[in-house]
């Protein structure tokens, strides 16, 4: 497989595995002198060449774009698809896309290729972007295209899960939101070439939405890597002063005909506002009667943006202050989650559905043929797969908010200490002083609060396997947010098991009041109250999770069902929950 990058920036001598012939000159192109640039005497006349056979696509690479745009694109919908597809085999940009449906695939051989090309691309890559100069243009020298690979390479990482490739990944960001900047790419002053009077509208709107894409999923993309890995983020909230990008359907209209028809039900308030306003719209106290109209993605992008607000908070060591902007972020999460509820009350439960305009789903429209029977299964999975993705984003960030999660992360580290941690006695300070501000965590509402949201996660994963398997979902091909989830969700049920803060009646004797945490995991309200009174005042109760007693004795096993919701090569999880998962060697 070859990859064509002369159109991406200047060639560089580095270039991924490939075999390239050169064409050679013709000696009748070649100087002889002052004389003239061509000898004509040496000219023929040749005759026409019959048509050129056309290449059957390689089934293989058809395999892994038709996953690619199953599972990953509804998700990422970074690449225009009608564009996409009308591109070469052996660009950077389709390439990054065949790496990804042979990861979610599944097979050795398929992931085998995905993690050759990754480091390959990486390598191809980092150099390129390192040269880029405040005198580039996007869409000029940069081209947009390269910087999509990027993207998709950036967020293959969390998919592939490897520390390592992470690790590069993160580098690659920084240098990608670096150079962007570099190029003027988040100034709003920036003017582009797509913008005269007279450009094709379809043409012109494919290139800006390129642009919100590549803005609004860097900025999402980096969110998810603050929290793994408790750093900072990088993109500002507000860069993105881009419109909000088109609908989904609208984006993957196959056919003019279909973009005109989808176009005239496109929402007008996307093209009015700025990503950067909807969030800060968002961040108000809602108005009664008053109503800003959201899509899916955008209660994403809403609660990524929270995370520079719930890191700074996190790092407070003023416990009024960090009081106040945990009920603050609460509040806001609430909100957002008050909308995706009023969302999915929106959305139809089965198939019994057309492509009647007062349909909230039609804007979740792809390449699907509607004379086709049973293609609204296909839109369903999509709608469904964005709910649960955008669910596990508001358990993670209210986890982050008040589950403690560093202290956590450092006590699982004591349990597997170096040579010069041991023999610190500062860190055997730190360590203590961890073991009782966990331990009087434990004891407040919020840890009880936290538990909720940590069962929730893993009645959703479960539920995937029972419920949601006949829509082709499975725990492989998640968006990384939900691994993330399951992962900071372990941590916080191991936190509660290894300190005993309630304990089985074995480890510590007393009569109590069992209660079983998976019974408020039921939709809707029917035990709100009851839970609410629990966490409230709950500590006089023995808790099971599944029939197991949450107490040290039952840690093991309570990890093995949340190590169940993960990818079996996901390996990064136990750099987020060091050791508390159980690995075969």
């Amino acid at each position: 497989m070859a990859i064509e990058g002369a159109a991406v920036l200047p060639p560089t001598t580095a270039q991924l595995p490939q075999t390239t012939e050169f064409r050679k000159v013709s000696e009748v192109f070649k100087l002889h002198g002052p004389t003239g640039l061509v000898d004509w005497l040496s000219l023929k006349v040749l005759p026409d060449q019959g048509p050129k056979a056309i290449d059957n696509p390689d089934p293989i690479s058809a395999e892994y774009l038709d996953i690619y745009f199953t599972y990953f694109h509804h998700r990422w919908p970074i690449v225009h698809r009608p564009s996409f597809e009308a591109e070469g085999e052996n660009t950077l940009v389709v390439s990054s896309a065949k790496m990804i449906g042979a990861w979610l695939l599944g097979s050795y051989e398929s992931k085998a290729f995905a993690i050759t090309w990754h480091e390959a691309l990486v390598e191809q890559l980092l150099p390129r972007l390192c040269k880029i100069t405040s005198q580039d243009r996007l869409d000029q020298s940069l081209s947009l295209a390269f910087c999509q690979s990027a993207l998709l390479n950036i967020i293959f990482a969390l998919y592939y899960g490897n520390d390592n490739a992470i690790s590069g990944a993160i580098m690659l960001r920084n240098i990608l939101v670096t150079g962007l900047r570099e190029v003027g790419f988040f100034n709003k002053e920036t003017a582009w070439a797509d913008e005269k009077p007279g450009y094709f509208v379809p043409m012109r709107l494919v290139k800006l939405g390129s642009r919100q894409r590549l803005a609004a999923y860097l900025f999402k993309i980096d969110a998810y890597l603050s929290v793994l890995r408790l750093q900072p983020s990088s993109t500002l909230l507000e860069e993105l002063h881009h419109p909000l990008p088109s609908t989904f359907g609208l984006y993957n209209a196959d056919g003019l005909h279909i973009w005109e028809e989808r176009q005239a039900n496109e929402p007008l308030y996307r093209s009015q506002n700025s990503m950067y306003k909807m969030i800060t719209d968002s961040a108000l106290e809602p108005v009664a009667g008053i109503e800003q109209p959201m899509l899916i993605e955008d209660v994403q992008t809403c609660i990524c943006a929270m995370q520079t607000a719930i890191w700074k908070a996190c790092m407070s060591e003023c416990p009024v202050t960090l009081g106040l902007q945990q009920d603050s972020l609460r509040r806001q999460l609430d909100n957002l989650k008050a909308r995706l509820n009023n969302m999915f009350s929106q959305f139809p439960e089965n198939g019994e559905f057309g492509i009647e305009k007062h349909l909230p789903i039609r804007y979740y429209f792809g390449y699907e043929d509607t004379s086709q029977p049973g293609w609204q299964n296909i839109v369903i999975a999509r709608v469904k797969s964005l709910l649960f993705d955008t669910k596990m984003l508001y358990h993670l960030f209210s986890l982050q908010i008040f589950a403690e999660i560093r202290n956590i992360t450092n006590l699982a580290k004591d349990r597997r200490l170096g040579p010069i941690e041991e023999a610190s006695s500062i860190h055997h300070q730190a360590r203590k002083q961890r073991q009782a501000e966990i331990k009087a965590w434990g004891l407040r509402p919020s840890a009880r609060w936290c538990l909720c949201h940590a069962v929730d996660i893993l009645v959703a994963h479960q539920n995937i396997a029972h419920h949601d398997a006949s829509l082709g979902l499975s725990i492989r091909t998640l968006d990384p947010v939900a691994h993330l989830a399951a992962c900071v969700a372990a941590m916080v049920v191991w936190a509660y098991c290894i300190l005993d803060i309630q304990g089985c009646e074995v480890c510590t004797p007393g009569s109590a009041t069992f209660i079983e945490l998976t019974r408020w995991s039921v939709p809707g309200a029917m035990y709100e109250k009851e839970k609410e009174a629990w966490i409230g005042d709950g500590n006089g109760y023995r808790i099971q999770l599944q029939g197991i007693q949450l107490c040290s004795c039952n840690a093991e096993y309570l990890m093995t069902l949340y190590q169940g919701c993960l990818p079996e090569d996901w390996s990064v999880a136990d750099c987020i929950a060091p050791g508390i998962f159980k690995y075969s060697t």
